[in-house]
């Protein structure tokens, strides 16, 4: 029965509000008998109450199934959501890899070689002379010959030898006044002698024979330690190479000594160097390589890690002039016959030593160039006769 309620609010007849005690007591007994007969009701399970238990309790479980199913549902969920996350970051990473090994090899690459392919030439584009940088980092020698030119030559648009390419270097000689003395000879000294020390490396380069099949060419190595280091080793690994008439795709591989004990001062290098003939004299070095004649053009010089030449890849053509600038670089600059006693002129890019200044343009005579000592500016002291424009060459080669 649902529980009785005492009244307390209704005012009787004679004055009096609500039940009187003894129905309010009656009220109390009736709503005790109810509750316990309950109770006994529950603890039996009889009657319909324990099955609504029963049914609640089944219910319990239900939802707390479902809640358990929908937690690990939702756990999948988010751990498959983290995978793809994971997934698409690690592809966006390796995309972004891959975007920036490819800047980094049209900036830098991985060819050690500057000017590689010979298209800066700042201190002129002919040389018959001995001794000298005639393409930026190339260092030419030749004499004991005659017809000697190493030159710029710049090829025409779709050139098949020499793909991609704007230019190469043109080298001929014609004679050889000395079977004993004669050479030719050009050379690139890749600053730091530890390069590809004690390690496989391998040099590529494209040649074409302008002449008849059988001209040949010589490849040495050679590491230098600089003015007072220890002394240089020469005759690495000279090989002779026979050319055919036409293009020829040379490849040479090396391991270059450890330089493990030797002591380097300023100017060391590793150095890669091409024979274009050479007399007796330098058999050792050549690997007996003799006496030749003909017209030549070498372009795509790279030098790399490891046994396997790759293709050559062309750096941008400012990273390649700033790489070039480290070694040298024309200044150009007012000189003036009036007002301060000195003025200074900064490098665009640090050299790799204080350079030597050399005035090549109009006199600044009185004024002198001070290098001061530094790498990174340079000052004009003193002040010129008559005002001029001018320009200077700060060499910091090795």
């Amino acid at each position: 029965m649902a529980q009785k309620k005492i009244d307390q609010t209704t005012i009787h007849p004679d004055g009096r509000p609500g039940d009187d005690a003894f129905t309010a007591f009656a009220i109390c007994n009736d709503n005790a008998d109810d509750a316990e007969s309950r109770l006994r009701a529950l603890e039996s399970g009889a009657g319909d109450i324990g099955a609504d238990v029963e049914a609640l309790q089944l219910g319990l479980q239900q939802e707390g199934s479902a809640r358990q199913q929908a937690d690990v549902a939702e756990a999948q969920a988010r751990q498959q959501a983290l995978q793809v996350e994971a997934q698409a970051r690690q592809q966006a990473d390796a995309a972004l890899d891959l975007r920036i090994d490819s800047l980094s090899e049209r900036v830098l690459g991985d060819n050690v070689l500057i000017n590689g392919d010979f298209d800066v030439w700042q201190r002129g584009t002919s040389f018959t002379v001995s001794n000298v940088y005639a393409a930026d980092r190339w260092f030419i020698q030749q004499g004991g010959v005659t017809g000697q030119t190493m030159a710029k030559n710049a090829l025409q648009l779709g050139d098949a030898n020499f793909p991609g390419s704007e230019n190469n270097l043109y080298v001929t000689v014609t004679g050889n006044s000395s079977a004993t003395g004669a050479f030719q000879v050009f050379e690139q000294r890749v600053e730091d002698c530890r390069t590809f020390a004690g390690k496989v490396s391998t040099l590529s380069f494209r040649v074409f024979n302008a002449g008849a099949a059988g001209r040949k060419i010589a490849v040495e190595f050679a590491q230098t330690f600089g003015s007072g280091g220890s002394a240089a080793v020469l005759g690495i690994a000279p090989q002779v190479f026979t050319l055919t008439a036409g293009l020829n795709i040379i490849t040479k591989t090396v391991t270059l000594p450890p330089v493990t004990g030797k002591t380097a001062n300023a100017r060391h290098a590793a150095v890669a160097i091409i024979w274009t003939t050479a007399g007796s004299d330098f058999n050792s070095r050549t690997a007996g390589l003799g006496l030749q004649v003909g017209a030549l053009y070498f372009g795509q010089m790279k030098w790399e890690a490891g046994a396997v030449a790759t293709p050559f890849k062309r750096r941008e053509p400012g990273a390649e002039l700033l790489l070039c600038y480290r070694y040298g670089e024309p200044v150009g600059f007012i000189a003036n016959a009036q007002g301060a006693d000195f003025a200074t002129f900064s490098y665009k890019v640090p050299k790799r030593d204080v350079p030597t200044l050399t005035v090549l343009g109009n006199s600044i005579y009185p004024a002198t160039l001070n290098a001061r000592g530094s790498t990174t500016w340079f000052s004009m002291d003193g002040r010129v006769a008559s005002s001029v424009s001018s320009y200077c060459f700060a060499d910091s080669e090795i």
